[in-house]
Protein backbone atom coordinates (compact mmCIF):
# COMPACT_ATOMS: atom_id res chain seq x y z
CA UNK A 1 0.00 0.00 0.00
CA UNK A 2 1.03 3.79 -0.43
CA UNK A 3 0.16 6.79 0.34
CA UNK A 4 0.69 10.39 -0.58
CA UNK A 5 2.71 12.56 2.07
CA UNK A 6 0.68 15.75 0.73
CA UNK A 7 -2.89 14.48 1.41
CA UNK A 8 -2.52 10.92 2.93
CA UNK A 9 -4.64 9.39 0.42
CA UNK A 10 -4.10 5.87 0.72
CA UNK A 11 -3.59 3.36 -3.06
CA UNK A 12 -3.43 -0.22 -2.94
CA UNK A 13 -2.16 -0.45 -6.55
CA UNK A 14 1.45 -0.41 -5.55
CA UNK A 15 2.43 0.54 -9.05
CA UNK A 16 1.52 3.74 -8.62
CA UNK A 17 4.95 6.10 -7.96
CA UNK A 18 2.19 9.91 -8.13
CA UNK A 19 -0.58 10.87 -6.05
CA UNK A 20 -3.84 10.66 -8.48
CA UNK A 21 -4.88 14.03 -7.26
CA UNK A 22 -1.99 16.15 -6.23
CA UNK A 23 1.00 14.33 -8.54
CA UNK A 24 3.35 14.19 -5.32
CA UNK A 25 5.56 11.03 -5.16
CA UNK A 26 3.76 8.34 -3.24
CA UNK A 27 5.28 6.63 -0.09
CA UNK A 28 5.23 3.09 1.06
CA UNK A 29 3.31 2.64 4.32
CA UNK A 30 5.70 -0.45 5.10
CA UNK A 31 8.36 2.14 6.07
CA UNK A 32 7.08 3.06 9.68
CA UNK A 33 10.69 5.34 10.07
CA UNK A 34 9.07 7.90 7.30
CA UNK A 35 6.31 8.50 9.01
CA UNK A 36 5.75 11.12 12.01
CA UNK A 37 2.34 10.98 13.29
CA UNK A 38 3.30 13.90 15.29
CA UNK A 39 4.56 15.78 12.54
CA UNK A 40 2.78 18.85 10.82
CA UNK A 41 0.27 17.82 8.15
CA UNK A 42 -0.12 20.20 5.04
CA UNK A 43 -3.65 19.68 3.72
CA UNK A 44 -4.08 20.53 0.58
CA UNK A 45 -5.52 24.07 -1.13
CA UNK A 46 -8.58 24.26 -2.93
CA UNK A 47 -8.75 22.29 -5.67
CA UNK A 48 -8.18 23.94 -9.36
CA UNK A 49 -9.77 22.89 -12.51
CA UNK A 50 -6.42 23.26 -13.93
CA UNK A 51 -3.98 20.09 -12.90
CA UNK A 52 -1.32 21.44 -10.50
CA UNK A 53 2.67 21.78 -11.71
CA UNK A 54 4.58 18.81 -10.67
CA UNK A 55 6.60 19.64 -7.29
CA UNK A 56 9.48 17.77 -6.22
CA UNK A 57 10.03 17.92 -2.19
CA UNK A 58 13.14 17.32 -0.46
CA UNK A 59 13.97 14.26 0.85
CA UNK A 60 11.52 11.98 -1.09
CA UNK A 61 12.45 8.99 -3.06
CA UNK A 62 11.44 9.26 -6.74
CA UNK A 63 9.91 6.47 -8.58
CA UNK A 64 11.50 5.12 -11.21
CA UNK A 65 8.02 5.16 -12.98
CA UNK A 66 8.33 8.52 -15.57
CA UNK A 67 5.12 10.21 -14.30
CA UNK A 68 2.56 10.45 -16.56
CA UNK A 69 2.63 13.72 -19.01
CA UNK A 70 0.14 15.97 -17.85
CA UNK A 71 -2.72 16.70 -20.20
CA UNK A 72 -1.85 19.87 -22.51
CA UNK A 73 -3.84 23.25 -21.01
CA UNK A 74 -6.47 24.02 -23.17
CA UNK A 75 -7.30 27.68 -24.42
CA UNK A 76 -9.84 28.89 -26.32
CA UNK A 77 -9.15 30.13 -29.75
CA UNK A 78 -9.15 33.65 -30.67
CA UNK A 79 -11.99 35.10 -32.04
CA UNK A 80 -11.76 35.88 -35.83
CA UNK A 81 -11.57 39.52 -36.10
CA UNK A 82 -13.74 41.03 -38.66
CA UNK A 83 -12.07 42.20 -41.73
CA UNK A 84 -11.81 45.80 -42.08
CA UNK A 85 -13.37 46.62 -45.79
CA UNK A 86 -12.03 49.12 -47.80
CA UNK A 87 -12.90 53.20 -48.03
CA UNK A 88 -12.21 53.52 -51.09
CA UNK A 89 -14.57 51.86 -53.29
CA UNK A 90 -17.30 54.41 -50.73
CA UNK A 91 -15.26 57.27 -51.48
CA UNK A 92 -15.06 56.88 -55.26
CA UNK A 93 -18.51 56.41 -55.42
CA UNK A 94 -19.34 59.02 -53.52
CA UNK A 95 -17.25 61.31 -55.98
CA UNK A 96 -18.44 60.00 -59.35
CA UNK A 97 -21.99 60.90 -57.68
CA UNK A 98 -20.67 64.46 -56.96
CA UNK A 99 -18.92 65.10 -60.31
CA UNK A 100 -22.95 63.32 -62.30
CA UNK A 101 -24.52 66.16 -60.03
CA UNK A 102 -22.16 69.08 -60.80
CA UNK A 103 -22.02 68.25 -64.60
CA UNK A 104 -26.14 67.93 -64.58
CA UNK A 105 -26.13 71.39 -62.13
CA UNK A 106 -24.10 73.10 -65.37
CA UNK A 107 -26.47 71.70 -67.71
CA UNK A 108 -29.36 73.11 -66.32
CA UNK A 109 -27.67 76.57 -64.95
CA UNK A 110 -26.92 76.14 -68.74
CA UNK A 111 -30.73 75.69 -70.00
CA UNK A 112 -32.29 78.08 -67.56
CA UNK A 113 -29.93 80.84 -68.86
CA UNK A 114 -30.83 80.00 -72.11
CA UNK A 115 -34.28 79.72 -71.88
CA UNK A 116 -34.00 83.23 -69.72
CA UNK A 117 -32.34 84.94 -72.85
CA UNK A 118 -34.90 83.85 -74.94
CA UNK A 119 -37.29 85.13 -72.91
CA UNK A 120 -35.92 88.22 -72.38
CA UNK A 121 -35.41 88.07 -76.09
CA UNK A 122 -38.82 86.87 -76.99
CA UNK A 123 -40.24 90.24 -74.10
CA UNK A 124 -38.18 92.75 -75.68
CA UNK A 125 -39.37 91.90 -79.37
CA UNK A 126 -42.87 91.96 -77.68
CA UNK A 127 -41.92 95.35 -76.34
CA UNK A 128 -41.04 95.82 -79.39
CA UNK A 129 -43.89 94.96 -81.40
CA UNK A 130 -45.89 96.71 -78.90
CA UNK A 131 -44.23 99.88 -79.04
CA UNK A 132 -44.36 99.98 -82.98
CA UNK A 133 -48.38 98.90 -82.50
CA UNK A 134 -48.92 101.86 -80.64
CA UNK A 135 -47.44 104.17 -82.69
CA UNK A 136 -50.42 102.83 -85.34
CA UNK A 137 -53.08 103.91 -82.67
CA UNK A 138 -55.75 106.61 -84.31
CA UNK A 139 -59.55 107.18 -84.14
CA UNK A 140 -60.15 104.21 -86.56
CA UNK A 141 -58.51 101.13 -84.71
CA UNK A 142 -56.58 99.21 -86.97
CA UNK A 143 -57.61 95.23 -86.44
CA UNK A 144 -55.49 94.34 -89.42
CA UNK A 145 -52.29 95.40 -88.33
CA UNK A 146 -49.03 94.02 -90.20
CA UNK A 147 -45.63 95.00 -89.93
CA UNK A 148 -46.47 97.48 -93.16
CA UNK A 149 -48.29 99.30 -91.29
CA UNK A 150 -46.40 99.45 -88.05
CA UNK A 151 -43.63 101.68 -90.59
CA UNK A 152 -46.55 104.17 -91.33
CA UNK A 153 -47.26 105.27 -87.72
CA UNK A 154 -49.38 108.09 -87.52
CA UNK A 155 -50.00 109.65 -84.11
CA UNK A 156 -53.02 112.02 -84.63
CA UNK A 157 -52.36 113.80 -80.94
CA UNK A 158 -48.89 114.46 -82.31
CA UNK A 159 -50.19 115.35 -85.86
CA UNK A 160 -51.58 118.95 -87.35
CA UNK A 161 -54.73 117.94 -88.78
CA UNK A 162 -56.98 120.05 -91.09
CA UNK A 163 -60.59 119.16 -91.67
CA UNK A 164 -62.96 119.99 -94.35
CA UNK A 165 -66.20 119.22 -93.24
CA UNK A 166 -68.21 120.64 -96.48
CA UNK A 167 -70.24 123.41 -94.47
CA UNK A 168 -68.21 125.77 -96.77
CA UNK A 169 -68.77 125.67 -100.68
CA UNK A 170 -64.71 125.60 -101.25
CA UNK A 171 -64.52 123.08 -104.26
CA UNK A 172 -65.85 123.58 -107.56
CA UNK A 173 -69.55 123.11 -108.65
CA UNK A 174 -71.07 122.64 -111.58
CA UNK A 175 -71.65 120.36 -115.11
CA UNK A 176 -69.76 119.38 -117.37
CA UNK A 177 -68.88 116.95 -120.34
CA UNK A 178 -67.91 114.34 -117.36
CA UNK A 179 -70.71 115.05 -114.98
CA UNK A 180 -72.41 117.28 -112.04
CA UNK A 181 -70.98 118.58 -108.41
CA UNK A 182 -72.77 120.15 -106.10
CA UNK A 183 -73.32 120.75 -102.19
CA UNK A 184 -75.89 119.08 -100.46
CA UNK A 185 -76.81 119.09 -96.83
CA UNK A 186 -73.61 120.17 -95.70
CA UNK A 187 -71.83 117.13 -97.80
CA UNK A 188 -70.18 117.46 -101.47
CA UNK A 189 -72.00 115.54 -103.95
CA UNK A 190 -71.00 113.81 -107.28
CA UNK A 191 -72.93 111.99 -110.51
CA UNK A 192 -70.43 111.27 -113.46
CA UNK A 193 -71.53 110.30 -117.11
CA UNK A 194 -72.33 107.21 -117.97
CA UNK A 195 -69.45 105.39 -119.11
CA UNK A 196 -67.15 107.79 -117.49
CA UNK A 197 -65.44 109.03 -114.31
CA UNK A 198 -65.29 112.18 -113.02
CA UNK A 199 -62.36 113.53 -110.55
CA UNK A 200 -62.17 117.24 -108.48
CA UNK A 201 -59.26 118.14 -107.08
CA UNK A 202 -59.41 119.97 -103.61
CA UNK A 203 -58.87 124.36 -103.73
CA UNK A 204 -55.11 124.98 -104.49
CA UNK A 205 -54.37 125.37 -101.00
CA UNK A 206 -51.21 124.54 -98.86
CA UNK A 207 -53.92 122.28 -96.54
CA UNK A 208 -55.11 120.46 -99.23
CA UNK A 209 -51.22 119.23 -100.31
CA UNK A 210 -50.66 115.48 -98.97
CA UNK A 211 -46.98 114.86 -99.04
CA UNK A 212 -46.74 112.40 -96.31
CA UNK A 213 -49.50 112.73 -95.03
CA UNK A 214 -52.77 110.70 -93.36
CA UNK A 215 -55.97 111.64 -95.63
CA UNK A 216 -59.17 110.28 -94.95
CA UNK A 217 -62.88 110.69 -96.22
CA UNK A 218 -66.34 109.25 -94.82
CA UNK A 219 -68.26 108.72 -98.51
CA UNK A 220 -72.02 106.94 -99.17
CA UNK A 221 -74.02 105.95 -102.32
CA UNK A 222 -77.04 108.23 -101.54
CA UNK A 223 -79.56 106.02 -103.34
CA UNK A 224 -77.77 102.48 -103.19
CA UNK A 225 -77.48 102.22 -106.72
CA UNK A 226 -72.94 102.28 -106.28
CA UNK A 227 -71.09 103.33 -109.46
CA UNK A 228 -69.81 99.98 -111.37
CA UNK A 229 -66.85 101.66 -111.63
CA UNK A 230 -66.59 102.66 -108.61
CA UNK A 231 -65.93 106.05 -106.20
CA UNK A 232 -63.18 107.18 -103.80
CA UNK A 233 -60.19 109.14 -102.61
CA UNK A 234 -57.48 110.21 -105.03
CA UNK A 235 -53.72 111.43 -103.55
CA UNK A 236 -51.06 113.52 -105.17
CA UNK A 237 -53.35 115.04 -108.10
CA UNK A 238 -52.30 117.55 -110.18
CA UNK A 239 -52.85 118.58 -113.76
CA UNK A 240 -50.16 118.32 -116.56
CA UNK A 241 -51.15 119.70 -119.60
CA UNK A 242 -54.58 119.58 -118.67
CA UNK A 243 -54.57 116.00 -118.16
CA UNK A 244 -54.85 114.40 -114.63
CA UNK A 245 -51.85 112.73 -112.75
CA UNK A 246 -52.55 111.02 -109.37
CA UNK A 247 -53.35 107.43 -107.46
CA UNK A 248 -57.20 106.83 -107.24
CA UNK A 249 -58.72 104.44 -104.16
CA UNK A 250 -61.99 103.22 -104.61
CA UNK A 251 -64.37 101.21 -103.59
CA UNK A 252 -67.59 98.90 -104.77
CA UNK A 253 -70.05 98.53 -102.13
CA UNK A 254 -73.36 97.07 -104.13
CA UNK A 255 -74.00 93.46 -103.79
CA UNK A 256 -70.42 92.16 -103.92
CA UNK A 257 -68.54 94.77 -102.36
CA UNK A 258 -64.96 94.91 -103.55
CA UNK A 259 -62.05 97.81 -103.89
CA UNK A 260 -59.31 98.69 -106.41
CA UNK A 261 -56.33 100.74 -106.91
CA UNK A 262 -56.15 102.60 -110.71
CA UNK A 263 -53.43 105.16 -111.81
CA UNK A 264 -54.20 108.30 -113.53
CA UNK A 265 -50.87 109.06 -115.90
CA UNK A 266 -51.27 111.93 -118.68
CA UNK A 267 -54.83 111.66 -118.53
CA UNK A 268 -54.97 107.77 -118.90
CA UNK A 269 -56.50 105.79 -116.50
CA UNK A 270 -54.89 102.14 -115.27
CA UNK A 271 -55.01 99.58 -112.62
CA UNK A 272 -52.44 99.61 -110.07
CA UNK A 273 -54.63 96.53 -107.92
CA UNK A 274 -57.52 95.00 -109.71
CA UNK A 275 -60.85 94.54 -108.43
CA UNK A 276 -60.38 92.91 -104.99
CA UNK A 277 -63.17 91.26 -102.48
CA UNK A 278 -63.68 92.71 -99.25
CA UNK A 279 -66.01 91.89 -96.30
CA UNK A 280 -64.79 94.94 -94.59
CA UNK A 281 -67.03 97.19 -96.69
CA UNK A 282 -70.66 97.99 -96.05
CA UNK A 283 -73.02 97.42 -98.42
CA UNK A 284 -76.11 99.80 -99.82
CA UNK A 285 -76.51 103.38 -98.25
CA UNK A 286 -74.31 103.04 -95.27
CA UNK A 287 -71.22 105.15 -95.13
CA UNK A 288 -67.74 103.91 -95.53
CA UNK A 289 -64.42 105.62 -94.65
CA UNK A 290 -61.70 106.01 -96.58
CA UNK A 291 -58.06 106.05 -95.72
CA UNK A 292 -54.39 106.76 -96.89
CA UNK A 293 -51.62 106.65 -95.15
CA UNK A 294 -48.98 108.27 -97.27
CA UNK A 295 -45.11 107.92 -96.60
CA UNK A 296 -42.78 108.89 -99.56
CA UNK A 297 -43.36 106.49 -101.90
CA UNK A 298 -45.49 104.33 -99.66
CA UNK A 299 -48.66 104.24 -99.42
CA UNK A 300 -50.98 102.27 -97.05
CA UNK A 301 -55.16 101.73 -97.54
CA UNK A 302 -57.37 101.24 -94.87
CA UNK A 303 -60.64 100.99 -95.44
CA UNK A 304 -63.30 101.60 -91.85
CA UNK A 305 -60.11 101.68 -90.13
CA UNK A 306 -58.93 98.11 -91.21
CA UNK A 307 -55.65 97.77 -93.15
CA UNK A 308 -56.03 96.34 -96.83
CA UNK A 309 -53.16 96.70 -98.67
CA UNK A 310 -49.29 98.72 -99.93
CA UNK A 311 -49.14 100.36 -102.93
CA UNK A 312 -45.82 101.68 -103.64
CA UNK A 313 -45.33 105.11 -105.86
CA UNK A 314 -43.94 104.10 -108.95
CA UNK A 315 -44.68 106.73 -110.62
CA UNK A 316 -42.80 108.87 -107.97
CA UNK A 317 -45.71 111.70 -107.71
CA UNK A 318 -44.72 111.94 -103.90
CA UNK A 319 -47.14 115.24 -103.48
CA UNK A 320 -49.97 116.76 -105.05
CA UNK A 321 -53.94 117.37 -103.81
CA UNK A 322 -56.36 115.24 -102.48
CA UNK A 323 -59.14 114.57 -104.87
CA UNK A 324 -62.31 112.89 -104.85
CA UNK A 325 -63.89 110.47 -107.73
CA UNK A 326 -66.64 108.59 -109.04
CA UNK A 327 -67.78 106.88 -111.72
CA UNK A 328 -71.21 105.91 -114.32
CA UNK A 329 -74.11 106.25 -112.65
CA UNK A 330 -75.37 106.57 -109.34
CA UNK A 331 -75.08 109.70 -106.66
CA UNK A 332 -72.60 109.70 -104.29
CA UNK A 333 -71.81 112.39 -101.40
CA UNK A 334 -68.22 112.85 -99.35
CA UNK A 335 -68.13 114.19 -96.07
CA UNK A 336 -65.59 114.84 -93.26
CA UNK A 337 -62.16 114.90 -95.00
CA UNK A 338 -59.14 114.97 -92.71
CA UNK A 339 -55.24 115.45 -93.39
CA UNK A 340 -52.82 115.29 -90.96
CA UNK A 341 -49.51 115.68 -91.31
Amino acid sequence: MKRCPQCNRTYDDDALSFCLDDGSPLVSTSAPSSFDPSATVQYPQSHETSPPPTIAYPGATPSLTPPPTPPPAWSPMPMAQPQKRSAWPWILGIGAVLVFLGIGLVILVFAIASMTSDNSNNRNSNNANSRLANRNTNENTNKNTNAASNENANTRSTLATFTDDFSTETWGVGSSQYGKTWYQDEEYHLHATKGGYIVMYGPDKKEYRDENATVRVGLRSVDGDSPESGYGLTVHGEKKDGKLEDYGFLIYNGTNPKYAVVLHKAGKESKVIDWTSSSVIRTGTSPNQIEVRIRDLKMDLYINGQFITSVTDEANYRRGRVGLYTSDVGEVAFDDLEISK
